[in-house]
């Protein structure tokens, strides 16, 4: 039995590394998070989540791992937040927890178009 459970539960684990980000909104929140760290190749994929918020309202958020300046790596997350499935427009970002400048996300909508 145990020779069952090990190599499924060694399987199982090693398949939530492979998980793609399926939607657009979720591929751009992804190259947003990337653009603003400090060491983008320390970037390191946990988890996201995608669920509609008002009418026609869309958050993707996302939980990654990224080093600091002492290569120690950090817990981030980055929450997107999209106007609809169509229209794919930016509305806001929350940067561990806090809403980036308002100058910062024209800046972004810009490098996007």
């Amino acid at each position: 039995m145990k020779y069952i459970i090990f190599p499924c539960l060694i399987f199982s684990l090693a398949a939530c590394d492979y998980m793609p980000l399926n939607s657009m909104e979720q591929k751009t929140c992804k190259e947003i998070a990337v653009s603003r760290l400090k060491h983008p190749a320390s970037f390191d994929f946990i988890s996201v989540s995608e669920k509609e918020i008002d009418r026609d309202q869309i958050e993707v958020k996302l939980n990654f791992d990224a080093w600091n300046d002492f290569k120690v790596p950090m817990l981030h997350s980055i929450s997107c937040r999209y106007q609809g499935k169509n229209s794919h427009d930016l509305l806001s970002i929350r940067w561990n927890g806090r809403l980036i400048r308002q100058h910062e996300l024209d800046e972004i909508r810009e490098n996007l178009q």
